[in-house]
């Protein structure tokens, strides 16, 4: 499973950067944390998250979003890393030549690949994401929230979610 989620993952690579006229690479930040039976972890923001992402227009004011990309996750003193795949759909209510600005929404899926002193942990997980997306002319922001669905520890409910803002450059 994890060979074939990595082959998915550089496929959709070398397909975004053959598409050069919606192809994104951005580098973000997310402010991260576990939600657990009785509570939360402590929040932590996580600095290292790169990733690229290839969008299509559905219509005039719709379109569509696939990504891969390197995260990190997990909570204070816990830095797993996720190679994470996600599909979104988004509404563009402001649409000029030079600006853009929308809402997202879809599903992700990550495999941990890092798991950071970690043991009894899930190395696969899906989750939920919506947010906001603005461009202007080359130069990209996205800021949403990612609610997981699936447990990431092996012993109980252990969600990740966390808040995220990713920059990004539009060729």
């Amino acid at each position: 499973m994890k060979k074939k989620l990595l082959v998915a993952c550089l496929s959709l690579v070398a397909l975004s950067a053959s598409a050069q006229k919606n192809f994104t690479v951005w580098y973000g930040a997310n402010v991260s944390n576990i939600s657990m039976d009785g509570g939360s972890a402590d929040s932590e923001a996580k600095f290292l998250n790169v990733g690229v992402d290839y969008t299509s227009p559905i219509t005039n004011s719709f379109d569509w979003s696939v990504g891969a990309a390197y995260t990190t996750k997990g909570c204070k003193d816990w830095n797993p890393g996720f190679v994470q795949i996600d599909a979104n759909a988004g509404w563009n209510f402001v649409k000029s030549e030079d600006i853009k600005l929308g809402i997202l929404t879809g599903p992700y899926a990550d495999l941990m690949v890092a798991k950071d002193k970690a043991e009894e942990v899930k190395t696969f997980s899906m989750g939920w994401q919506a947010g906001i997306k603005a461009s202007y002319k080359a130069i990209s922001l996205k800021v949403g929230y990612e609610l997981g669905l699936t447990d990431v520890f092996k012993d109980g409910k252990s969600k990740t979610n966390d808040i995220y803002f990713r920059v990004g450059y539009n060729f």
